[in-house]
């Protein structure tokens, strides 16, 4: 599969990884970055995930036959409003959010007839932040979740799933917004509150003498403050959802604690171990 063009807004970790992976693979002939910053910009056009940069929308999404946004998630209804009237006839729209019930339906109340959108969300990424830290093999191995409405043209998603494979994702699985909000969730987006109530509440001399174990669970919490905002703003139902159950968990784990109930303590922390050595 090889597009003549290919828009990427947002020229960050992501889009810088987008960008390489498809060069290295030669999926387009011409890669268009969209930026905010004329230093991205650059900093993209030198490591060479782009071809040519372009602050402007519009101009940057002309004639390309597949476009990404890869923006926080907050602003990706927005963009696609933006250029919903210079994208050209046929051309297919995605994104790379983290969430997605309240960015589809944004967009395809915004998006023009004459294209088609489908929401994506790699699996993939880093604490990092910004086109330096881009990875042409980020995607290698990973799995996407693409979304599916009534709304949504099997072509452009046969057309996208073939994309995402090309990259070398190893499983492309479809479900609608709402179920993609509830897997990641419980899997994302809890997972990096954890990790952030963690480190804010271990007292500073302690962490002086952090090793291995507590760097490896609060890794994440490193990541952009600015993306995680939006995704909890964005993603709310489903994250109070998953603190409630976290918040079970724990309160059985300190009840269990609190008695010395030595025997159903070693029972959970057996059923984790169990869980966690079946991930792949």
């Amino acid at each position: 599969m090889i597009f003549k063009r290919i828009a990427i807004i947002g020229v960050g970790l992501i889009g810088g990884s987008l960008g390489l992976a498809v060069k290295k693979r030669r999926l387009a002939r011409v890669v268009v970055g969209v930026g905010r910053r004329p230093s991205s910009i650059r900093k993209a056009l030198r490591c060479g995930a782009i071809d040519i940069g372009t602050k402007d929308l519009a101009k940057g999404v002309a004639g390309a036959d597949l476009v990404v946004i890869t923006t926080p998630v907050c602003s990706i209804p927005k963009i696609a409003r933006a250029i919903s009237g210079s994208m050209k006839e046929g051309a297919v729209l995605t994104d790379a959010g983290s969430t997605k019930s309240r960015i589809v339906r944004a967009v395809e109340r915004c998006i023009s007839p004459k294209t088609f959108f489908v929401g994506s969300h790699p699996l993939a990424g880093s604490e990092k932040r910004g086109v330096l830290f881009a990875d042409k093999d980020l995607f290698i191995g990973s799995v996407v979740i693409m979304t599916k409405t009534k709304k949504t043209k099997s072509p452009a998603v046969k057309t996208l799933e073939r994309f995402w494979k090309s990259l070398g994702v190893a499983r492309v699985v479809i479900r609608s917004p709402e179920e993609h909000d509830r897997i990641v969730a419980e899997i994302s987006h809890l997972p990096h509150l954890v990790a952030t109530a963690l480190i804010n509440s271990a007292d500073k001399k302690s962490v002086e003498f952090a090793a291995a174990g507590f760097k490896d669970t609060t890794r994440i919490a490193a990541s952009d403050p600015e993306v995680w905002r939006d995704i909890c703003i964005t993603n709310k139902k489903e994250i109070l959802r998953a603190i409630g159950r976290y918040e079970r968990r724990l309160a059985r784990l300190k009840a269990l604690i609190k008695k010395g109930r030595a025997e159903e303590l070693r029972r959970e922390f057996a059923r984790s171990k169990s869980i966690r050595e079946k991930l792949r």
